[in-house]
């Protein structure tokens, strides 16, 4: 970041920070020598492997958010110790994919930092929630952008009761050196494209307009800020706005406030999470119905093959009789779904050890109706004159079609292949008499 751009970019800092920032710009802009080694703060990547940005505890990666964020490292940061929200994404990628790594806690302790950046990062550690557990972990400050990215977290927690949260608001200054250049013998012109390009210029005192205008960006991010928040948090944006006025929240009133979640230690957040992960198997086929699904077939092909293996030297083994039971009723399912000229189909779907009963009835039926089509086809092209249709005889008025069955199904939210392979199973006598007047129009 330019020193140019430190007085005049909208900032989401606490003031404290901001000023010692601004004074450092001022030094400099008086054309006095800034001494860098008194301030200069050795500045943070994400701490632990140099390489990933993170380190692992117990199978939980934590990632360092710490000082004056910005959204690259620059000379900036070295000045400051901030750190780069780029680089914080980057370690966070890389900590999902990991497969070392169930859950993720970002070890905030930062006053914030600039807009830049601030909402990307909030953006791709909400995009993660789902994947992995993710807490922000509050050691310090957690305060305006550093706040934004932590309650994106899917929990936030605080360290203690001295712990500073909130900040809520962004703020943005225009600094007018007319007069110090007068002084200097400097007169700035400065030649224009636009009505805004210049319009709060540094060169000359800031008008109504060029108020008016910076007044407008830093209330478009504010409003961007709280609505971020609000979704976050799963809050509405009143209720965010009741602790969005730029105060600071210390220790259980920032729970108090909705800003936090709770009160914990570092280690005792890792055991939380450790236990949260380390789901039951009820647990996993709730939440993650895929791979529990996915983890069942593959214990399922191994308990046949080691239960076909250990009734060999031992007699049957409980996994062998629970993988035979659940093939024989797969096997059973399947061939329920016969149906008159798919014998072969029938047999394939049986051999490939993995179709299910309700895949069956799909296939079956889909090849049941290319079959009927081709034979319409060939009727259609060998008939000597058009035949007229056959009526249908009328269902009873009490009576309920398989069409009428399905269609009600499908009114109620379910797809039209479930539908039929539902209707199928649980009243065959209609599918019989929906296959019946299928075949009875095709002759």
């Amino acid at each position: 970041m330019r020193l140019l751009e430190i007085m005049n970019s909208p900032w989401m800092i606490i003031p404290e920070k901001l000023r010692e920032i601004r004074a450092i710009y001022e030094t400099h802009m008086k054309g006095e020598k800034i001494d860098l080694k008194s301030i200069q703060v050795v500045s943070r990547m994400p701490d632990g492997d140099a390489e990933r940005g993170y380190r692992i505890e117990d199978g939980i990666a934590v990632i360092d958010v710490r000082d004056v964020l910005s959204k690259n490292i620059t000379f900036f940061s070295y000045l400051f110790g901030g750190s780069s929200m780029r680089a914080i994404g980057e370690a966070f990628d890389r900590a999902m994919e990991d497969p070392q790594v169930h859950a993720v806690i970002l070890a905030i302790d930062s006053p914030g930092g600039t807009v830049d950046g601030t909402e990307e990062l909030a953006a791709k550690i909400m995009s993660g929630r789902g994947e992995k557990p993710i807490a922000a972990w509050a050691d310090g400050t957690m305060a305006s952008a550093a706040y934004w990215i932590g309650a994106a977290a899917e929990k936030v927690y605080i360290a203690g009761d001295t712990t500073v949260v909130g900040s809520i608001g962004v703020v943005a200054t225009h600094v007018d050196y007319s007069e110090q250049e007068r002084a200097m013998g400097e007169r700035w012109t400065e030649i224009t494209a636009g009505r805004y390009k210049r319009i709060a210029s540094i060169h000359k005192p800031l008008s109504d307009e060029g108020r008016a205008y910076i007044q407008d960006q830093v209330d478009s991010i504010y409003a961007t800020f709280v609505e971020s928040v609000a979704a976050l948090r799963g809050r509405s944006v009143e209720e965010v706005l009741e602790a969005a006025d730029g105060r600071i929240y210390i220790g259980r009133k920032a729970v108090d406030a909705g800003l936090a979640d709770g009160v914990s230690g570092l280690n005792e957040l890792i055991t939380r999470m450790k236990e949260e992960w380390t789901m039951t198997k009820d647990e996993i086929r709730a939440k993650f119905p895929d791979l529990y699904q996915s983890i069942h077939d593959e214990g399922r092909s191994v308990g046949v093959v080691e239960g076909a293996e250990q009734g060999k030297k031992d007699g049957v083994a409980e996994g062998r009789k629970i993988g035979a039971e659940e093939e024989r009723q797969r096997i059973k399912d399947v061939r329920a779904q016969l149906m008159p000229g798919h014998e072969a189909l029938i047999e394939e779907m049986v051999a490939d050890g993995k179709t299910t009963g309700a895949d069956a009835a799909l296939r079956v039926l889909a090849q049941e109706k290319a079959r009927l089509a081709a034979a319409a086809e060939a009727l259609k092209a060998s008939a000597v004159a058009p035949v007229p249709p056959v009526a249908e005889p009328a269902a009873k008025a009490d009576e309920e079609t398989f069409e009428a069955a399905v269609d009600r199904l499908i009114a109620e939210g379910m797809s039209r292949g479930k539908a039929m392979v539902k209707v199928a199973h649980e009243k065959p006598e209609l599918h019989q008499d929906y296959i019946a007047r299928i075949n009875k129009r095709a002759e």
